[in-house]
C-alpha cells in the first residue's frame, strides 16, 4: 500500500553538515548557514540568523572551495530549499 505521495526531487540527495555562506549580489550582508543535505540540483540549507533572503545569490562552502549560483525554491521558518541555477 503506498503512500499517496510521490517524490517530486529530480536527484538523489545527500545528508551534509557544511558549513555555507549565503553572499547576496549588491551590498546586502552575508548569512551563515549550514548545508544540510546536497543534490546534483539542489541544496537544503538552515540559516544560522535571521536576515534578508534574495530570491537569488551565490552559495559558499569555503571547506570544499565551492561557489554556487542558486534561487530560492521554498523557505520553512529558517530552512530553504534552493535549486542550482
Amino acid at each position: 500500500m503506498g503512500n499517496g505521495f510521490k517524490e517530486r526531487r529530480r536527484s538523489r540527495r545527500f545528508p551534509t553538515k557544511l558549513e555555507g555562506r549565503i553572499v547576496p549580489r549588491g551590498d546586502a550582508p552575508l548569512l551563515e548557514c549550514v548545508v544540510c543535505d546536497l543534490s546534483e540540483t539542489g541544496v537544503r540549507l538552515a540559516l544560522c540568523e535571521n536576515g534578508e533572503l534574495p530570491l537569488e545569490f551565490e552559495l559558499e562552502i569555503p571547506d570544499e572551495g565551492a561557489r554556487a549560483s542558486v534561487r530560492v525554491i521554498w523557505t520553512n521558518g529558517r530552512e530553504v530549499g534552493a535549486e542550482f541555477i
